[in-house]
């Protein structure tokens, strides 16, 4: 499930035409499964192991939908062999209250499936679904920590919901509300309603809509169905933007009869056809109009004051877009930082087999730690009795263990602390530090269930990082997009972005563009970043030479694009007869015969140090695809070189034809480390041969001395 994303966005469909169609909307009325692994990001099965283990997870209520029968949870599991049936059993509650138990038998031992009612007076907006297991292998006393004691909550386990959509109601108080339901399921998909080419104006107010839609909606991801010229057509939310003449149905369909070209109108109206789904109206009089419009309902806090179906935008100061919603928060660049600082609070687990608590480390994407490496100051605590020989806390690093600690006070500890290093060459931009507690009471009798409930470790927000890191990177690499899109998500100080649409962008690419400024708002965690969306008429790399670029560019004119082609910037160029470069050396001359989209990297021709990102597509459909390629950070990860061809199928081919250009600086300690490493045969033999020539110099000094005498 992504995030429900707020929507707008339209688009073209970021991901392939046809997942992107209005049928991935959900219908008027139908029944949504809700798996662990889609819907609740689970990418491992829920393991319960010990004699008595709890596990759960929080399904929501749709805001939007009315239920109309009785949810049913779907659980798939498996469980050891060894289990005795007769003191063997899963529990399933929600809300703590049992719904349901299945007996542990040889029958469900490797596709245990039961199917449990859940009546729909419990449920809440929020609500705990858990999984309880009491697992024995003997009638006699028995050990708890046996490995034979395990069951496995499936990911393929769901949540079954009927439903219908409720009637709009139209009120700008509830925004970002209908088009983000918090409690919702899967992607917002949006249509976006666009009668002829969007003009300069409403293209920037796209991206400014869309780069606060990002934030708001977080990782719920925005969607689109097909551009339509009348709200009447669209299958999903849709959204209305331009100014009064450009889009009349905009007036039309509020009731509004005309607007002064400084008055920006922002609305939310059921859609005539469907009232249960909305229309977002976002117009003005004119160019001022249609910008206070986009910039109030896009602002930190402006959009919090419109109330109604209709609201005048009069006059307004510029914000910021709401603040990030990245969890955790990308690490701030300063060398010491703690666990708050990246949005983690204290965390506390619990049991004989409980879960690590990750710390994720997002660095920069040209981030190098330093020689040494760097540290963390793990802050901690843990409850008494625990066996001191046996409960340790275990630090880890990629998979790696660093450091197990004991905790071998009796009596427990409630502010404890411990150093450990990190090292150099397993820190990464992206890092997963994960710090394990292994609990064991003092004292147990193997004839007697014994609560783990007493057994605890807490890990505080004060947790320190002490991480100095260079910032180097060797240009163009597709490879660091996964590092958060680096370097484009317009962070001020490094440039900011300009993503860029063809001279005159239809419906289509103006989605795709929508999308893309969604993403970037997403990813960019910067307060008051630094974006624009621009059509190619509007803008030349003179124009923003200290600006990072993206251009989206399809089967019609993109003049920056032309620009960049004919300046010799790019490797892959030309229609079906395609011309394949390393700057002036011509590496192929090839004609092909299928249409495909391609992704580059290269430099800007007013900067050698700022990037640009060029995704062209080939079929009209095809700039969704490439544009979910560059953003979505499963597939992103796949990236590489500074070319990608990306077939009709989706498959990627990867080159690396470009030469390198290093953006950058080491520091002199860094350098001769690395250069150190990676010339150690030189070093070796500089060592070896000194210590031929000492013993040389020795001996012809003691022969002289034994002449002397």
């Amino acid at each position: 499930m992504r995030n429900l994303p707020f929507c707008l966005v339209l688009l073209l469909g970021l991901v392939s035409p046809a997942s992107a169609a209005p049928s991935e909307f959900p219908a008027a009325s139908g029944v949504y499964q809700a798996s662990l692994a889609d819907e609740f990001f689970l990418g491992d099965d829920l393991r319960l192991d010990g004699v008595h283990a709890t596990r759960s997870i929080t399904f929501t209520r749709p805001k939007g939908w009315t239920l109309i029968a009785d949810p049913v949870v779907h659980v798939e599991f498996e469980h050891s062999a060894a289990l005795i049936p007769d003191r063997s059993h899963l529990t399933v509650s929600v809300n703590d209250h049992p719904i349901g138990t299945v007996t542990l038998t040889a029958d469900n031992v490797l596709s245990g499936l039961a199917d449990i009612r859940v009546p729909r007076g419990m449920l809440e907006d929020y609500n705990k679904l858990q999984f309880d297991v009491v697992q024995h292998y003997t009638n006699d006393c028995e050990d708890p920590f046996d490995a034979a004691l395990w069951t496995r909550i499936k990911t393929s386990t769901w949540v079954e919901l009927a439903y219908v959509r409720k009637p709009i109601e139209a009120e700008l108080l509830q925004w970002p509300y209908p088009l983000v339901d918090k409690l919702g399921y899967g992607p917002t998909t949006v249509t976006l309603v666009t009668p002829g080419g969007p003009s300069r104006d409403t293209v920037e107010a796209l991206g400014v809509v869309g780069f606060a839609l990002g934030r708001l909606a977080d990782y719920r991801e925005v969607e689109a169905a097909d551009p339509v010229a009348s709200a009447a057509l669209a299958l999903t939310p849709a959204l209305i933007i331009g100014t009064a003449a450009e889009v009349p149905e905009a007036l039309a369909l509020t009731g509004v009869s005309e607007l002064a070209d400084d008055q920006g109108l922002v609305a939310m109206i059921p859609n005539p056809s469907d009232p249960t789904l909305p229309i977002i109206v976002v117009t003005g009089g004119g160019s001022v109009g249609l910008q206070r419009a986009a910039q109030a309902l896009a602002g930190q806090d402006r959009y919090q004051v419109l109330s109604g179906s209709v609201s005048f935008v009069n006059a307004l100061t510029p914000a910021n877009p709401p603040p990030t919603r990245q969890s955790p928060l990308a690490a701030p660049p300063a060398a010491r930082f703690t666990l708050a600082d990246l949005g983690i609070a204290a965390q506390t687990v619990r049991g004989y087999y409980p879960a690590s608590i990750r710390v994720p480390v997002r660095l920069e994407g040209d981030a190098l730690a330093q020689p040494g490496g760097g540290t963390i100051r793990v802050d901690y605590a843990y409850s008494a009795q625990l066996d001191s020989r046996l409960s340790t806390m275990e630090v880890r690093l990629g998979g790696l263990t660093l450091r197990s600690v004991p905790l071998d006070k009796v009596s427990g500890e409630a502010t404890a602390s411990v150093s450990v290093p990190l090292p150099q060459d397993l820190v990464e931009p992206a890092s997963n530090i994960d710090i394990v507690f292994h609990l064991f009471p003092r004292e147990f009798d193997e004839c007697e269930r014994v609560s783990d409930k007493q057994l605890w470790g807490t890990i505080y927000s004060t947790t320190t990082i002490d991480l100095a890191r260079d910032h180097v990177a060797e240009m163009p690499d597709l490879g660091l997009l996964r590092h958060g899109m680096w370097p484009l998500t317009a962070l001020p100080g490094t440039g900011g972005t300009v993503a860029v649409l063809p001279d005159s962008p239809d419906g289509r690419a103006a989605s795709a563009g929508l999308v893309l400024a969604a993403r970037l708002g997403r990813l960019t965690h910067a307060p008051a970043p630094d974006f624009e969306l621009l059509r190619a008429v509007d803008v030349t790399f003179a124009d923003r030479q200290d600006k990072h670029f993206i251009l989206l560019v399809d089967a019609t004119t993109n003049a920056v694009y032309d620009s960049l082609a004919g300046a010799g910037g790019l490797s892959l160029t030309g229609g079906p007869e395609r011309l394949l470069a390393n700057g002036k050396d011509l590496l192929l001359n090839a004609t092909v015969g299928s249409p495909y989209g391609t992704i580059e990297e290269t430099f800007s021709p007013a900067n050698a140090q700022r990037a640009v990102l060029v995704l062209r597509a080939l079929r009209e459909d095809g700039l969704a695809p490439l544009v979910e390629a560059v953003t979505d950070l499963g597939k992103v990860k796949t990236l590489d070189g500074n070319v990608v061809i990306v077939s009709a199928d989706g498959e990627y081919r990867v080159l690396d034809v470009a030469s390198k250009v290093q953006w950058g600086s080491l520091t002199v300690a860094t350098a001769a480390t690395r250069e150190i490493k990676d010339n150690w045969w030189v070093l070796a033999a500089v060592v070896i041969g000194g210590v031929f020539l000492l013993t040389a110099f020795v001996r012809v000094f003691a022969q002289a001395r034994s002449n002397r005498d």
